[in-house]
């Protein structure tokens, strides 16, 4: 297929993810965007290893062997590559698809479910737009919903593909196969006309610090990076943050624990918790203002781990899994599952909700791992 141009290619629209377009094309042959990369960038044949072109910064020379068999300008769609679209920002600024420790992506991009719908309903493909990956983006400003990070159907984290159906691309669920489209819309989380202006005001004003003065961008970063900062403790899993809550007993969720400790964590949370960390920051540092007379922002960077050492200082959760210094055999590692899964507390936990079974799989995981539990969970 790398040999000629392929007969069917829909044009990228304008603000689409590159990744979405190739998905596009992809479909219509029976592939995904990785297998299509492979095929048409290396030359391999249908078991080549997948080749993910990154949306954010492409490789040099990736968009100029795609072009000429899909018969697009090589500019036009390095146009639709992040760092074309927005120059002024730094790449922690936008959304990471997974823990900074994963090969490859582990979950989609957040989705707005009425955007799809309205795709459908003009009789075009279904597409993922490109803001949709912007690190401060929670709110969709056409149809004023929360973005969506899980399957409305499945419930499981959102893991989407493309499929021809009706002679269109459409965005499906790759656990469930269901359409994601407006239908799905039902029983999701609906927000006031007030939460939903306060939540777009707030998300456009950290865009503009973000693409602004890089002082004022810094001083945000910082913001940010100490309410995820470890409380009290370099490896604790609980973040400043949980100062704020003011819950006793409160503990960092899972799907969430590897932001702890991160030098910009607003990039790496789910929607859920993007909304949480914006709220927080706008009501503790005044939307990026300071706080010096904020009592409760002071105590609560007082009490975040290395905050207001000095910017020679990074921010960061020592990694007790994949650190080099605490690297472990793999048959270690598997020992520590298997004896997770046997331990009492979390064959007690099957009955729990998701969130408290949660927080028992972390604490057991934070027990196994500890440098001074070496023998696994007691």
């Amino acid at each position: 297929m790398g040999a000629r141009r392929l007969p069917v290619v829909p044009r990228p629209y304008r603000d689409e993810l590159l990744s979405s377009w190739l998905g596009r094309v992809a479909c219509r042959y029976g592939l995904d965007a990785g297998r299509l990369s492979a095929v048409l960038v290396a030359g391999g044949e249908g078991g080549a290893a997948p080749i993910l072109i990154d949306d954010i910064a492409p490789a040099a020379g990736q968009l100029e062997l795609l072009a000429p068999d899909c018969g697009v300008d090589p500019g036009r769609l390095r146009r639709l590559s992040l760092a074309w679209r927005h120059r002024e920002r730094p790449r922690a600024w936008f959304l990471s698809q997974g823990p900074p420790w994963a090969p490859t992506p582990l979950r989609s991009p957040p989705v707005c479910l009425g955007c799809f719908e309205k795709d459908r309903a003009e009789g075009r493909d279904s597409y993922v737009r490109a803001d949709w990956l912007l690190a401060e983006r929670c709110v969709c400003p056409a149809h004023r919903r929360l973005l969506r990070d899980r399957c409305p159907f499945c419930r499981h984290r959102l893991q989407f593909a493309f499929r021809l159906r009706e002679f269109h691309g459409r965005l499906v669920c790759a656990r469930c196969e269901q359409a994601l489209a407006g239908q799905g819309e039902e029983g999701g989380q609906r927000l006031d006309d007030a939460a939903v202006d306060g939540l777009l005001a707030l998300q456009k004003q950290v865009a503009a610090i973000a693409c602004g003065a890089p002082e004022r961008r810094e001083r945000l970063e910082r913001d940010l990076a100490t309410l995820w900062a470890p409380l009290d403790d370099p490896g604790a899993a609980r973040p400043a943050l949980a100062l704020w809550f003011d819950e006793a007993g409160w503990r960092c969720p899972a799907e969430a624990q590897h932001a702890v400790g991160a030098p910009f964590p607003l990039g790496l949370l789910p929607i859920g918790w993007r909304v949480v960390t914006l709220l927080a920051f706008h009501a503790l540092f005044e939307a990026g203002d300071g706080a010096a007379d904020g009592s409760q922002a002071a105590h609560l960077a007082r009490r975040a781990t290395f905050a207001g050492r000095g910017s020679a200082v990074q921010l960061h959760r020592p990694n007790l899994l994949f650190g080099a210094e605490t690297r472990r055999p793999c048959q270690d590692y598997q020992r520590l599952a298997r004896e997770i899964l046997a331990h009492p507390d979390w064959i007690a936990a099957a009955s729990l909700p998701q969130r408290r079974r949660g927080r028992v799989l972390a604490r057991l995981m934070d027990a196994a791992l500890a440098p001074a539990s070496p023998s696994g969970p007691s």
